[in-house]
C-alpha cells in the first residue's frame, strides 16, 4: 500500500476521531452553558419569589404605619405601590416567564390571591382610619384574621422556593453528569489520538518518509527569502517526496510573494503619510498620481472630487492631462466617471473604446489598453473618483493596491474637505 493511501487512512481516522472530540467538547459546552443557565433561573425565580414576599410585607407595613400614625403618606404610598410599582404583579409576570412549572406556578397563584384577599382588609383598615377610628384600623392589622392570611401567603412563597430550589437542583446535578461525561469522554478520545500519532510515527512514518525526506531536508535547509532560486528540480520521479518537494518549491514561491507583498505595503504605507501631509487638493494629486505612475506603470490619470451636496465632480488634477482641464466639472451619472460616482462600484474596462483615452508623449501617442476608474468612499460617502489608464491591463494585486491607495486617498480628501470647512 502506498504512503499516500496508508497517510490517508491514518488523516481519515484521526479527522474522525478530531469530529468525535469536537462534538464531545461541543456538548460539554452547551451542558456548561445549561447548567449555568439553570442557575441563573433559580437565582432569579428565588429574587422574584422574594420580590413578591417583600410586596406583601411593605403593604402590611405601611397599613400598620398608617393605623399607629393615622399619617396620609402612608395611604399614598400604599396606592402607589398597587397601581404603579405593583412589584407582586410583576413578580408573578416575572415567574411565568421564566419557565416554572404548573405547581408552582399555582403555589406562586396562591400566595398572590391571598395577598390580593389581604388587601381588601387593608383596604378596610385605610378606610377606618380616614374616618379618625385608628383602634378599628390597628385591631384589623394586627388581629389574628390578618395575621392568619399573612401567614397563608409566607407559607405558599416558602413552598414555592423549596419546589424550585429542588427540581433545579436536579436538573443542575442532570446537565453536570452530562457535562463531566462529555469531557471525560473527549479526554479519551484525545488520548486515542496522541497514542495514534505515536505508533504512526514510530511504524510508518519513520521508515516510509523520515529517512527518505534527509535528503530533501539538506536542499530545505538552504532556502532563505533572498535566495530566489530553489534547487529542488533533482526530485523528478513521481513519488509521494518529489511531490512534497514541489510543494515546498511552491511554498518557496508563496514566500517570495509574501515578502514582495509586504514590502508593496510598506510602500503604501509611506505613500499613505504622504498623503496625509498634503495641503491641498493640487499637492494631494501630485502625491499619487506620481506613485501610481511610477509603481504601477500608469500612464494617464485624472482625480475628481466630489462637491458636498454630492451632485457633481470637479477634476482637480492628473498625470498626462492638460493643466486648462483642471477645474472642469461633471454631474453624478454623466459618462463612466459620472456612472461610477453615482454607483459607487469600479469601473473596469481591459478593452475600452477607440480614441477613449490616448496616452500622448513628446514623440506620438497611443490607445490605452485598460481603463480602470474607482470611487473613494469613505464611510459609505463619495468623496471624489479616480480614474486611470494604462498600456497594460491590472491584475489581482494592482487591484488590491489601488485598493488600499483609494482608501487612504478618500481618508486625505475628507481631511483636506474638514480642514478647509
Amino acid at each position: 500500500m502506498s504512503i499516500k493511501k496508508i497517510n490517508n487512512w491514518i488523516a481519515g481516522l484521526f479527522s474522525l476521531l478530531a469530529l468525535v472530540t469536537f462534538i464531545s467538547l461541543s456538548l460539554a459546552n452547551y451542558y456548561r452553558n445549561e447548567q449555568v443557565k439553570t442557575l441563573d433561573v433559580q437565582l432569579k425565580s428565588l429574587l422574584l419569589s422574594q420580590q413578591l414576599s417583600e410586596g406583601s410585607d411593605f403593604l402590611t407595613n405601611t397599613v400598620r404605619a398608617f393605623s399607629s400614625t393615622g399619617d396620609s403618606s402612608y395611604d399614598d404610598l400604599f396606592a402607589e405601590e398597587i397601581t404603579v410599582k405593583r412589584s407582586r404583579d410583576l413578580a408573578v409576570a416575572g415567574l411565568r416567564k421564566l419557565g416554572a412549572t404548573t405547581n408552582e406556578l399555582q403555589l406562586i397563584e396562591i400566595a398572590k390571591n391571598n395577598s390580593d384577599q389581604l388587601i381588601n382588609l387593608e383596604n378596610q383598615a385605610f378606610a377606618a382610619g380616614r374616618s379618625g377610628n385608628l383602634d378599628l384600623a390597628r385591631s384589623l392589622v394586627y388581629g389574628a384574621v390578618y395575621r392568619g392570611e399573612k401567614a397563608k401567603i409566607m407559607e405558599s412563597i416558602h413552598a414555592f422556593q423549596q419546589a424550585i430550589e429542588l427540581r433545579l437542583a436536579e436538573e443542575v446535578k442532570t446537565i453536570s453528569w452530562r457535562a463531566d461525561t462529555s469531557l471525560r469522554f473527549s479526554f479519551f478520545i484525545v488520548f486515542i489520538m496522541v497514542l495514534m500519532v505515536f505508533l504512526s510515527q514510530h511504524l510508518f512514518y519513520r521508515r516510509k518518509v523520515v529517512v527518505p525526506l534527509v535528503r530533501l531536508n539538506t536542499i530545505v535547509s538552504a532556502l532563505t527569502i533572498e535566495k530566489r532560486e530553489a534547487e529542488l528540480n533533482v526530485f523528478t520521479d513521481s513519488s509521494e517526496i518529489s511531490t512534497l518537494a514541489k510543494t515546498i518549491n511552491e511554498f518557496h514561491s508563496n514566500a517570495l510573494l509574501a515578502a514582495d507583498l509586504q514590502k508593496l505595503r510598506l510602500h503604501i504605507a509611506e505613500m499613505t503619510a504622504e498623503l496625509y501631509k498634503a495641503q491641498d487638493c493640487s499637492e494631494l494629486t501630485d502625491i499619487v498620481m506620481t506613485d501610481i505612475s511610477s509603481f504601477l506603470g500608469v500612464r494617464h490619470g485624472l482625480l475628481y472630487v466630489a462637491d458636498q451636496t454630492e451632485q457633481y465632480l470637479t477634476l482637480v488634477g492628473g498625470y498626462g492631462v492638460p493643466i486648462s482641464a483642471v477645474g472642469n466639472r461633471m454631474l453624478f451619472g454623466e459618462g463612466l466617471v459620472g456612472q461610477c460616482a453615482f454607483t459607487q462600484v469600479p469601473v473596469h474596462m481591459n478593452t475600452p473604446p477607440v480614441d477613449y483615452v490616448k496616452i500622448a508623449s513628446a514623440t506620438g501617442s497611443a490607445e490605452a489598453k485598460c481603463i480602470f476608474i474607482l470611487p473613494l468612499v469613505l464611510n459609505k460617502r463619495l468623496m471624489g473618483v479616480i480614474e486611470l489608464a494604462s498600456f497594460r491591463q491590472f491584475d489581482e494585486n494592482d487591484q488590491l493596491v489601488l485598493t488600499e491607495i483609494c482608501f487612504a486617498l478618500a481618508m486625505s480628501i475628507g481631511m483636506l474637505s474638514h480642514k478647509n470647512s
